[in-house]
């Protein structure tokens, strides 16, 4: 049996996420580079990783016929509260009805990056909407997530902050600024 999955989703939630927990010295590399050497560099990483899932037997990728382009990922710079920086990563366009990742924010705290995911979310709700109230919303909606590792165990954790009232990034950003503020 195969694994359903998609380029999308491993580039947000495993590929860039190793990225900045494992390897924070290329990390720091790209951010120091600018918005140009990200963009090509997570281009290059993006097709590595489709090169590799289609060599797979075991795996299902729903996404593999998307061609993307370089300036499908757009690159951003915030300021959070208490001087905290933030980089932005605009994923490309969701393309499929998995779950995926609009962006991805890189927080750099005093202690460890934290990173955060905009993550659409189909509202299966919507499959047998004929048999839902009249008002009943059935749109698909966004999650905050975050990702969090602890380097002692080598484990990931993830953790779910509930929906965003927008794909925003103003709005997202917010949300950010509440939770890296509040702990």
């Amino acid at each position: 049996m195969k694994v359903r999955t998609s380029i999308h989703y491993l580039f947000a939630h495993r590929k860039l996420r190793d990225l900045v927990f494992e390897n924070w010295t290329k990390m720091d590399e790209l951010l120091m580079g600018g918005p140009e050497v990200i963009q090509k560099y997570f281009y290059s990483m993006w097709n590595d990783l489709k090169n590799e899932l289609s060599k797979r037997e075991d795996v299902e990728i729903i996404d593999k016929e998307i061609e993307i382009n370089l300036t499908d990922f757009q690159i951003s710079y915030s300021m959070l509260s208490n001087n905290i920086k933030a980089f932005n990563f605009t994923m490309p366009a969701p393309l499929t009805d998995y779950s995926q990742a609009k962006y991805v924010t890189l927080v750099l705290t005093e202690k460890i990056p934290r990173y955060f995911t905009l993550e659409l979310c189909e509202n299966s709700s919507k499959h047998f909407a004929s048999k839902l109230p009249e008002n009943c919303n059935t749109d698909d909606y966004y999650i905050i997530g975050e990702w969090q590792i602890d380097f002692e165990n080598n484990d990931y954790k993830h953790i779910n902050y509930g929906r965003a009232f927008s794909s925003n990034i103003g709005e997202f950003l917010g949300k950010i600024n509440k939770i890296v503020n509040s702990n």
